[in-house]
């Protein structure tokens, strides 16, 4: 006999719960790593109200209650479904099927956005190879994310998501933290930055190996390597005129730095730098020798 996942009541003079939360619903067996990733970036977009069991439920918490709690807050369930998804439905199990539960108490609720994540180029299956509680996912608007498109993919798939439950471009915990002037007035720094651009001039060099040597050992603070990723590795910066980043990657044929995770997120780090804009060249593009110690310390050097 199936079990159903109930909300408790609200008192009738609560308040209804804001549903401004995001749940990842996935199949560990399916698209652990996919789903993992697709975490860390949407929330690094839109802020912490991004769910997924494994990160965000401590251990020994109930993991019944949890979900629950996070299913009565959510405004968008995101079903991630990769290339085993749906078969994984006819594996006998013991247990609970969670992934069955959390999508059918999403599908009955009419407050909440379902949205089907297709990866690994897996495609929404049909009505009748589901169990008919999960039918009506048949019906909702998919998005796929290509791991080549990756980063446009998501940024899409995030402003969808902020559209549909009217999110602050500011994340809420901002405010929480009494940060919410300094957000504005970084705001308002950026408007008149865009109102009044830097006039472009020609390509300095000098000041763009200043400025991406400084920027990448952020980068590796922030990636956090692993202990035994110690090593050396070029890296190559390709800016458009405006200043920013066209393409950065490790120019190397091979490099164990390259490999995800800590690759890809010192690409998508690096990616957001920016040199002063120019108007003499087509495109710029500086080197440099990105060097870590056995302790994780990182430092950069001029490589040209």
């Amino acid at each position: 006999m199936q079990t159903e996942i109930h909300t408790e009541k609200a008192e009738p003079s609560a308040r209804p719960p804001r549903r401004d939360r995001i749940f990842i619903s996935y199949r560990r067996a399916d698209s652990a790593g996919h789903a993992g990733r697709l975490k860390d970036d949407l929330t690094r977009i839109l802020g912490d109200r991004v769910f997924m069991d494994v990160a965000d439920i401590a251990p020994g918490a109930d993991f019944e209650r949890v979900l629950r709690g996070e299913l009565a807050s959510c405004g968008a369930v995101l079903a991630v479904i990769g290339a085993q998804w749906r078969e994984a439905l006819d594996v006998p199990r013991e247990g609970q099927d969670y992934v069955r539960l959390e999508l059918a108490h999403a599908l009955a609720q009419a407050d909440v956005s379902v949205v089907p994540v297709l990866m690994q180029g897996a495609s929404l299956p049909a009505a009748g190879e589901l169990p008919a509680d999960l039918r009506p996912l048949v019906q909702r608007q998919a998005t796929v994310i290509r791991d080549d498109r990756w980063k446009d993919d998501v940024a899409n798939l995030a402003r969808e998501l902020r559209n549909a439950l009217k999110l602050a471009r500011v994340p809420m915990e901002w405010v929480a933290a009494g940060g919410l002037v300094v957000a504005a007035l970084a705001a308002s720094a950026a408007w008149l930055a865009l109102k009044s651009p830097p006039a472009p001039a020609a390509f300095d060099r000098d000041r763009a190996h200043e400025i991406t040597l400084a920027a990448t050992p952020k980068a590796v603070a922030a990636c956090k390597p692993a202990k035994d990723l110690a090593g050396e590795c070029p890296l190559v910066f390709s800016f458009a005129p405006d200043g920013s980043v066209r393409n950065v990657y490790f120019a190397s044929g091979y490099c164990e730095m390259k490999a995800p995770p800590f690759g890809d997120c010192m690409v998508e780090k690096l990616s957001a730098v920016r040199i002063p804009p120019f108007d003499n060249v087509d495109e710029a593009e500086v080197g440099l020798n990105l060097v870590i110690d056995k302790d994780g310390s990182a430092k950069a050097a001029v490589d040209e």
